[in-house]
């Protein structure tokens, strides 16, 4: 992660007040903070190959009326705010895409194969996939949300195994052990 000693407590502070539902220090953090949310769109844009009509730079923008919209931002930590920041991305490919037409009210529930090195679709080509995907992470976030924000915050986020042991404060070895667990269960909720 690139953050400096001296940007860490200033995030930490603007995260508490921005969950707490002051604007003014949300619009801080989305100026702190937008290299790596600009990061993390550029991979969301990628995990579907692209969406005609939507740049990263447009897809962090719309992310960012989303989150001012909310009352209060939901997360008081780097990790929850980045696996928020990831399902509000994901929910604006999903409306951009169903807005295309290329899927009309998520059409039929599809069988969706798993890449064993991520533990999710290895092809997200098609908006039935990225939504058969999208409905399998609510359910999970229900069952287990400590197992959704990792997957969040590793596979849709991009962060490193190393970065969220460090925003965990665990061992690499327990997010990887974590992993299995997240990917067994997405597995599972995906047919």
């Amino acid at each position: 992660m690139s953050d400096t000693s001296d940007t860490l407590p200033a995030v930490g502070e603007l995260l508490e007040r921005s969950s707490s539902g002051d604007a003014q220090a949300l619009q801080q953090l989305f100026v702190v903070l937008y290299p790596e949310i600009k990061r993390v769109a550029r991979a969301r844009l990628a995990h579907v190959h692209g969406a005609p009509g939507l740049n990263t730079t447009a897809l962090v923008h719309e992310g960012f009326l989303r989150l001012a919209e909310a009352s209060r931002l939901h997360g008081r930590t780097r990790g929850q705010f980045f696996a928020y920041v990831g399902q509000v991305l994901r929910s604006v490919v999903i409306d951009h895409l169903r807005s295309l037409g290329r899927d009309k009210r998520g059409g039929d529930q599809i069988m969706v194969t798993l890449s064993e090195a991520a533990g999710i679709p290895a092809n997200l080509s098609s908006a039935e996939d990225l939504i058969a995907c999208d409905r399998a992470l609510s359910r999970m976030r229900e069952i287990d949300p400590a197992l959704y924000e990792l997957l969040e915050i590793h596979v849709f986020a991009g962060l490193s195994i190393a970065d969220v042991a460090e925003l965990r404060g665990v061992a690499t070895r327990t997010v990887n052990r974590d992993l299995i667990k997240a990917r067994a269960l997405l597995r599972e909720l995906l047919g």
